[in-house]
C-alpha cells in the first residue's frame, strides 16, 4: 500500500472513531485556559453509549495504529534517502 494511501486511511478512521464517539457523548467538557499555561485545564465527564460507540472505537483504535505505521514507514523512508559519509 502506498505511503500516502494509508496516511490518508488512518486519518479518515481517526475522523469518523472520533464523529462516532462525539455524537453519543453524554456529559460535560470544560476548558479553562489561563496564562501561564502551566494553570490551564481540560476536563471530560461523561460517557459514549450505543450502536455507534461499537463502530466508533475501534474505528479510532485503528486509525491510531495506521497512523503510528505510517510514521514509522516516513521515518525509514526518510533515513533510507540521508547520505553517508
Amino acid at each position: 500500500m502506498n505511503l500516502k494511501w494509508l496516511t490518508i486511511l488512518s486519518d479518515c478512521l481517526i475522523l469518523f472513531g472520533l464523529i462516532c464517539l462525539g455524537s453519543d457523548w453524554q456529559g460535560s467538557a470544560t476548558v479553562t485556559g489561563a496564562f501561564p499555561f502551566h494553570s490551564s485545564a481540560v476536563q471530560l465527564t461523561g460517557g459514549a453509549t450505543g450502536a455507534r460507540v461499537l463502530l466508533g472505537l475501534p474505528s479510532l483504535l485503528a486509525g491510531l495504529v495506521l497512523m503510528l505505521v505510517s510514521l514509522v514507514w516516513t521515518t525509514f523512508e526518510a533515513l533510507q534517502k540521508v547520505p553517508r559519509s
